[in-house]
């Protein structure tokens, strides 16, 4: 009898074990290569994506773009498949009156058979907000966090992905704060201090124990019972169920009830998706149907990150570039197009956040010491070697500043400005940014000083006209 009994309780141990792998996705491990560490971490991949088709919806494509694109564009779509027809520059477009976006959108209307210029969203780029590449470690020790509370990680990775990623401390308009966007009410009845002298919703480790508690105990039971009272089939590790999930975790289950009772569907799936992202019933608006394709989209960009090399994932583009540079093996002009490469692949390093400035300038300065050796051979070349402190224009600083402001990374674009300054101290542009960042940082002083010297500057080119 007691061998019996063994026997029976190890075939259930081992189910139970079974059906906790079985959840539809690869943990996979890689290794990650930052411009000073090495780092052992391990992220979740789900097939089903691609096997279902997912990534082939338009929404999800459309938000692939937003996602990897910056604020300066902004994508013309219709609202409701997101199909793109126009891309227009958003100062450009901005700087339009309501009058004159209007009949664009008319004009466009006509040109692409669409019903009403109501139905014409214009989207401007996210790629400043979802800096997915600082979010790695943190989404490994966050997977972690949920399979020790006993709650699918699957939900870890997604949440991370869309909500704040790379900011442990981002709080939302409507209050919600952290990596996971806890409402502080949720965050205490989990568990958490959130009170005027600490905040756990920015631990990350504690408000992945809160996240994944409300998800275990609230969001998927909620979406369980429902789904039954339907009698709608589903699988827990189904993805649309876990996007349905998400949405509970997002809008709140009251929401998802009232668009899945308005669609009434008769089975899950991408169908039942395709219909949600068109549906809208109490507070499950626009926002909401944006949850759901935001995470599709940033799921499918994430596993593209982690698979460009292999097992090793290189956070540092430009040292991967670099290292495959030769001076013997390549011809003058060609070694001066591949350092512009090189230093192209810093820049969006810099501005990814993956290296300091002090590490970013130590290989421009590589960069820049290869021109002057290049300038010294390339004699009848019409190539036009650069060979400023920073080898670039003004134009081309100002720009990287500017990307540096819209991510808030106000030190570093003033660093950057200033690069240059002692060989043209001139540039306006140059010389307003400068006093603007400096009130941003609340450094009235050096903001009075460029202000002044930027007034100084127009006066001396009006006297010269």
């Amino acid at each position: 009898m007691k061998v019996v009994f063994s026997v029976i309780f190890a075939v259930f141990i081992l189910s139970i074990s079974n059906a906790q792998v079985d959840r539809n996705f690869n943990v996979v491990n890689k290794t990650v290569v930052t411009y000073n560490d090495t780092l052992k971490l391990h992220f979740l991949q789900d097939s089903t994506m691609h096997s279902q088709g997912w990534d082939t919806l338009p929404q999800a494509i459309f938000w692939r773009d937003v996602i990897n694109m910056t604020s300066d564009t902004c994508i013309v779509n219709i609202s409701y498949c997101r199909k793109p027809i126009n891309r227009v520059n958003r100062s450009v477009w901005m700087s339009q009156s309501e009058p004159e976006k209007l009949c664009y959108k008319d004009s466009l209307c006509k040109i692409y058979d669409v019903e009403s210029s109501d139905h014409l969203f214009v989207t401007a780029g996210k790629g400043e907000f979802y800096e997915v590449k600082k979010v790695l470690p943190i989404i490994s020790r966050a997977i972690t966090a949920f399979e020790k509370n006993n709650c699918d990680p699957w939900y870890a990775q997604a949440i991370l992905l869309i909500e704040s990623p790379g900011k442990l401390k981002s709080k939302s308009s409507v209050g919600a704060n952290g990596p996971f966007q806890l409402m502080r009410s949720v965050a205490i009845r989990y568990g958490l201090k959130v009170n005027k002298y600490v905040d756990e919703r920015s631990d990350i480790d504690k408000s992945a124990k809160a996240a994944s508690s409300l998800i275990k105990t609230s969001c998927i039971p909620y979406i369980k019972k429902f789904l039954d009272e339907k009698g709608l089939v589903y699988n827990e590790t189904d993805l649309w169920f876990r996007l349905l999930v998400l949405h509970a975790y997002h809008a709140g289950p009251g929401n998802v009830r009232c668009v899945i009772d308005a669609i009434n569907p008769t089975a899950g799936g991408v169908d039942l998706f395709r219909k949600i992202w068109q549906t809208t019933c109490g507070g499950f608006k626009n926002e909401s149907q944006n949850y759901s394709q935001i995470a599709l989209a940033s799921l499918i960009n994430f596993n593209s990150l982690i698979e460009q090399t292999g097992d090793t994932v290189y956070l540092v583009k430009g040292d991967v570039i670099l290292k495959n540079y030769s001076r013997k093996n390549l011809k003058p002009w060609e070694a001066f197009d591949y350092l512009n490469t090189c230093l192209d692949a810093y820049e969006k390093d810099f501005i990814d956040d993956m290296i300091p400035y002090d590490y970013f300038l130590k290989r421009v300065n590589f960069i820049r010491a290869e021109f002057v050796h290049l300038a010294s051979v390339i004699t009848k070349s019409q190539k036009d070697v650069v060979l400023r402190k920073y080898p670039a224009s003004e134009a081309h600083l100002n720009d990287l500043a500017s990307q540096l402001t819209k991510r808030q990374r106000y030190e570093d674009a003033i660093l950057m400005l200033k690069l240059n300054l002692d060989d043209s101290s001139s540039n306006l542009s140059s010389l307003d940014s400068l006093a603007r960042l400096y009130r941003m940082t609340g450094d009235r002083k050096n903001a009075e000083f460029y202000s002044s010297k930027a007034g100084a500057t127009r006066l001396v080119q009006k006297n010269n006209e």
